[in-house]
């Protein structure tokens, strides 16, 4: 059954997303608002969507099944919350919320109510990442040993993404998608972690103060994770690798071309995933089919809710130069990846 989303947000990756949940055929957009008229009319009229809005609570009067939130994260955590309380599903752009209390109180809501929330982590349905996946826990590797990212990215400081306050920190935006999610997903949760991070490039009153972060993580089955992230990415510079190293072979993902590179036995081997269906698309299926419970989302609220705190951890290792003990397990004692909807 074609379900009525609602969409709070006009920005790049509200369009991204939008689209990804047309595009299964199983959607229609019934509304869109945003801070400002002239984008959700702009927007809207792109989507052949008639109902817009300056307001978000005016989408109401669309009579939305679910909603899609991509807005910066300090205005995030309220409209979630805002929308759980309409009885509404959620499919949350950025990360789950902004500071683990946040992030609790959504899961709380979502499992008493029986409402699907989804996390943005687009990765975990990514053909190239669930490649990688296979190779690292099917032990042909052998026994991984250590992980090692580099995410860097151009940023715009005119952005809400270089505003510390908007953003919620460097780390929360960017580290917790490039690649703190996945990284958790095929390997499990990080124990402690030691940070460091400068700020250079741009420094004004109000700006992120993590602008590039190193991480180094110890994860609970003693592998250790290397993590360089950050807004600064001149010219051609790579910027985007994985690499797993086990003690047999190795893979490297680079996921702004969606290909790995498997070395084993002396030798390279490269496979291209380009080809496979995009990951909005699927995580924008898996949504959906999860509100009739005929799926499960990857990025739920108990799942996520460890990002958020890794990634808090990361910012007071910075701030304080100490390592920081990172509890990702749940209070209840509640598996991480709960049934959608109740049955």
């Amino acid at each position: 059954m074609t379900k009525r989303i609602a969409v709070i947000g006009a920005g790049n990756m509200a369009r991204v997303r939008s689209r990804a949940l047309l595009a299964t055929g199983k959607a229609v957009i019934c509304g869109v608002a945003a801070r400002t008229g002239s984008s959700a009319q702009k927007f809207a009229q792109e989507i052949e969507c008639e109902a817009c809005f300056d307001d978000f609570r005016d989408l109401a009067r669309t009579s939305p099944e679910a909603v899609l939130v991509e807005v910066p994260h300090d205005a995030q955590d309220r409209i979630v919350l805002w929308a759980l309380d309409q009885g509404w599903h959620v499919l949350i752009g950025g990360c789950l919320a902004s500071s683990v209390c946040a992030a609790e109180e959504i899961r709380r809501i979502a499992v008493k109510d029986g409402l699907v929330v989804e996390a943005g982590y687009e990765a975990r349905y990514s053909a190239t990442w669930e490649a990688v996946k296979r190779r690292v826990t099917d032990g042909s590797l052998g026994k991984t040993v250590v992980v090692r990212s580099v995410a860097l990215w151009d940023g715009d400081p005119t952005s809400w993404y270089y505003q510390e306050q908007a953003s919620g920190g460097m780390p929360l935006t960017h580290m917790t998608y490039c690649f703190i999610n996945p990284i958790r997903w095929i390997l499990g949760n990080p124990l402690c972690v030691s940070a460091f991070a400068n700020r250079i490039k741009h420094t004004g009153k109000g700006l992120i103060e993590q602008e590039t972060c190193v991480a180094n993580l110890q994860l609970d089955n003693n592998v250790i994770c290397s993590m360089t992230a950050g807004f600064i990415k001149p010219g051609d510079v790579p910027g985007w690798s994985v690499l797993f190293l086990g003690t047999e072979g190795a893979v490297e993902i680079f996921p702004e071309d969606n290909t790995i590179t498997v070395y084993r036995d002396g030798g390279a081997e490269t496979k291209d995933f380009s080809a496979e269906r995009d990951a909005f698309e699927c995580q924008a299926s898996v949504f959906l089919e999860a509100i009739d419970g005929r799926d499960k989302c990857r990025n739920t609220p108990g799942e996520t809710l460890g990002d958020v705190r890794v990634a808090l951890a990361i910012e007071a290792s910075c701030r304080q130069r100490a390592t920081k003990w990172i509890d990702c397990k749940l209070d209840d004692g509640q598996s991480p990846v709960e049934p959608a909807v109740k049955r």
